[in-house]
């Protein structure tokens, strides 16, 4: 699991926005829903990213998507997120220091 860069964000955010109102939606829609805030967005590109890596599913057609929705992963991609960045500190950060307050245990146990 990835996690998202704010402009992948902006877009799924808007296509769980708009698929609360019907089922699916189309890029027209997300551009129109996000009108002037479209300028540094590479809206094509990013659907294509967020279908690869499984946030949504949808139909492409060249410069159009249509039948746009999320997946779960992309309705709750904020919990996934969390799942990981805790997975991450206690992998990363509270594992390594129980070994360390442990082998400083023993190694005092065992010289004194």
């Amino acid at each position: 699991m990835t996690l998202l860069i704010p402009i992948a964000k902006k877009v799924l955010n808007s296509i769980n926005y708009l698929c609360s109102e019907s089922e699916t939606t189309s890029s027209l829609d997300i551009v129109v829903y996000l009108h002037n805030k479209t300028k540094d967005l590479d809206l094509l590109n990013t659907l294509t990213y967020l279908q690869d890596e499984g946030y949504i599913v949808g139909e492409s057609h060249g410069n159009y998507w249509d039948n746009i929705k999320p997946t779960y992963k992309g309705k709750h991609y904020n919990q996934f997120a969390w799942i990981k960045t805790k997975e991450f500190l206690i992998k990363s950060i509270l594992v390594p220091i129980g070994v360390s307050f442990l082998t400083s245990l023993l190694t005092y146990l065992f010289f004194q």
